[in-house]
C-alpha cells in the first residue's frame, strides 16, 4: 500500500521524510547554493542526495561556478516519489501501487516544472539518476529542456586535465523499466569524461547489477583500477559500501572539479 503519510509530507514540504530543513542546511547554509532566483537553469538535486553526499554537491557547485553557469535550486523541491513510493512498489511487484506512484510522480514533477518556469528558466538539470525515469515520462508537459547535470557540465566544460585512470560504471538502471519506456541517455557523462585530458577510461559491463551478489562479484573482478566513477546515486552508495576502503568511488562532478583544479 502507498504510504499516505509520506505523500502528504511531500505535498506539504517537498521532502518525504522530514520538513526539508536538513536539505536546506546542507545546500544553503553549508554550501551556499542559490535558491528560487531567476536563472537559466534549475538544478533538481533529488530528495536524499544533498544530505547523503554533500561533498559531491560541493564539487558540483564549485564546478558550475568555475564554468560560469547561471543556475539556481528550489527551496521547496518536490520529491519525485521514487524512493518512498515507487521503489517499494517495484520491489513488491505491486502493479496497482506502481500505477499510483506514477500518478503521484506526475503531480510532484509538474510542481517543480511550474516553479522553474516561473523563475524564467530554460533548462532543468537532474542530479539524481533515480529521478530521471519519472521525469522522462513528463518531459512533454513543459517547454523546459530536461537534461542531466552531466550534460550541463559537459556543455560548459572546454578544457580540463587529470592524470588518472578510472573505471566508468554508469549502473544497470533495471528499475526504470517499470517506470518508463523512454531510453536512458548515458552518453553525456561519457563525453564529459572524454573532455578531460589525461584521463584514461575503462568500461566494465554496465549490464551487471551491483545489487545482485553474483553480478557484483563479476563486476568487481572486471575492474581494471580502484577508481570507480558512476552516475547513479544508488550505485554510488552501494559500491562505496561493498567495495570497501581500497577503492575510490566518485560521481562525475567530483571528477570534473578535480580536473578543473589541475
Amino acid at each position: 500500500m502507498i504510504d499516505n503519510k509520506l505523500v502528504e509530507n511531500i505535498k506539504a514540504y517537498g521532502a518525504y521524510r522530514d520538513s526539508g530543513e536538513g536539505r536546506l542546511k546542507v545546500l544553503v547554509d553549508n554550501l551556499g547554493f542559490r535558491m528560487d532566483e531567476k536563472a537559466e537553469c534549475v538544478i533538481i538535486g533529488g530528495c536524499r542526495p544533498p544530505e547523503d553526499m554533500p561533498h559531491v554537491f560541493g564539487a558540483l557547485k564549485n564546478s558550475l561556478d568555475r564554468l560560469q553557469v547561471d543556475y539556481t535550486m528550489l527551496s521547496k523541491e518536490y520529491c519525485c516519489g521514487w524512493v518512498p513510493l515507487g521503489q517499494p512498489a517495484v520491489m513488491t511487484k505491486n502493479d496497482e501501487d506502481i500505477a499510483s506512484a506514477k500518478e503521484l510522480a506526475e503531480e510532484f514533477i509538474l510542481g517543480n516544472f511550474r516553479q522553474a518556469e516561473a523563475l524564467g528558466a530554460k533548462t532543468i538539470a537532474l542530479f539524481c539518476a533515480a529521478c530521471e525515469p519519472s521525469y522522462s515520462n513528463y518531459r512533454n508537459a513543459t517547454k523546459l529542456e530536461l537534461i542531466s547535470c552531466e550534460e550541463l557540465l559537459g556543455r560548459h566544460l572546454k578544457s580540463a586535465k587529470l592524470d588518472s585512470e578510472v573505471d566508468y560504471y554508469p549502473g544497470c538502471f533495471r528499475f526504470r523499466r517499470k517506470l518508463t519506456t523512454e531510453p536512458l541517455n548515458i552518453e553525456p557523462a561519457v563525453q564529459v569524461l572524454k573532455k578531460i585530458e589525461g584521463l584514461k577510461i575503462n568500461y566494465p559491463n554496465s549490464s551487471l547489477c551491483c545489487y545482485i551478489p553474483p553480478h557484483l562479484e563479476k563486476l568487481t573482478s572486471s575492474l581494471v583500477t580502484r577508481n570507480v566513477i558512476t552516475i547513479c546515486t544508488g550505485c554510488y552508495n552501494q559500491l562505496k559500501e561493498t567495495l570497501g576502503s581500497g577503492y575510490q568511488v566518485k560521481m562525475i562532478p567530483e571528477v570534473v572539479w578535480e580536473a578543473l583544479q589541475e
